[in-house]
């Protein structure tokens, strides 16, 4: 599952049936927090979700057509839930990271936003030799 906000709809006039009477939403990704991240949604809305609304998406194609019980429906993507309140208790959790933020990779904004510092932990295992490296001194 994913959170959501809704941008906008989607207007197809030539569609497959299971889309005739059913609303698409253009739905912008965003972390806990409300801050955007990378990427966007086109879900079948079946809460009835408005524009600047924070939506709960579904993103599993097969759950998706079990909700709407049509199990040969090409659908991917559903709004499952408006949400009110996301609540994430200090020191637990994080906001999910941009797409390009481990990378150096521009985000969506056109900035660059590059890895931070390693754990502790992290850095003392990057520097020790791996199992093959070891072997091979043995040899």
């Amino acid at each position: 599952m994913k959170l959501g906000r809704v941008v906008g709809t989607v207007t197809s006039t030539i569609n497959v049936p299971v889309y005739d009477d059913r609303k698409l939403l253009l739905c912008d990704l965003v972390a806990p927090d409300g801050s955007p991240v990378d990427g966007y949604l086109i879900a079948v809305d079946t809460v009835g979700a408005g524009a600047g609304e924070t939506v709960l998406l579904m993103d599993e194609g097969n759950s998706a057509r079990q909700i709407l019980g049509a199990a040969e429906a090409p659908v991917r993507a559903l709004i499952v839930g408006i949400v009110d309140v996301v609540e994430v208790a200090p020191g637990e959790g994080r906001a999910a990271p941009s797409a390009g933020a481990a990378t150096g990779r521009p985000t969506r904004s056109g900035a660059v936003s590059k890895p931070g510092p390693r754990p502790a932990h992290q850095a003392a295992k990057a520097e020790e030799p791996t199992r093959r490296a070891r072997r091979r001194r043995l040899a």
